[in-house]
C-alpha cells in the first residue's frame, strides 16, 4: 500500500505540475494579451496627441496670419491719420502765416484807407482830392 500511496502522491504531484505549467502558460498568454491591449491604447493616445498638436499648429498659424493682417491694417490706418494730421497742421500753419503777412503789410487797415484805389473800379477813393 505504501507503494500505491507513493504512486498516487507521485501521480498527484505530476498532475499538479502539469496544471501549474498550464496555469503559467495561461497567465503568460493573458499577460501578453494585456500588454498588446496596453500597447494599442498607448499608440492610440500618441496618435491622438499628434493630431491635436497638428490642429494646434494650424490654429496658431491662422492666428499669426490674422494678427499680421490686423497689424498691417492698423499701421496703414495710423499712417493715414498721421498724414491727415500733418496736412491739417500744415494748412493751419499756412493760414496763420497768411494772417501774419496780412497784419504786417497793412491787412484790414489798408482796405479801409481812403488813399487806396477802389478795387471795383480801379479809381482813387473819394476822400482824396487833388487840386
Amino acid at each position: 500500500m505504501t507503494l500505491l500511496l507513493a504512486g498516487a502522491v507521485l501521480l498527484g504531484s505530476a498532475y499538479q505540475a502539469g496544471q501549474s505549467r498550464k496555469s503559467a502558460k495561461e497567465a503568460r498568454a493573458v499577460a501578453e494579451r494585456e500588454a498588446a491591449i496596453l500597447e494599442r491604447q498607448t499608440q492610440a493616445q500618441i496618435e491622438a496627441q499628434q493630431q491635436n498638436a497638428a490642429i494646434a499648429r494650424e490654429r496658431l498659424s491662422a492666428e499669426k496670419a490674422r494678427y499680421a493682417e490686423q497689424k498691417s491694417a492698423m499701421e496703414k490706418e495710423a499712417m493715414r491719420v498721421a498724414q491727415e494730421l500733418e496736412a491739417e497742421r500744415r494748412q493751419m500753419g499756412e493760414q496763420e502765416s497768411s494772417r501774419m503777412r496780412a497784419r504786417i503789410r497793412g491787412g484790414k487797415r489798408s482796405l479801409l484807407s481812403d488813399e487806396r484805389l477802389t478795387p471795383e473800379v480801379g479809381m482813387l477813393g473819394q476822400g482824396v482830392s487833388y487840386g
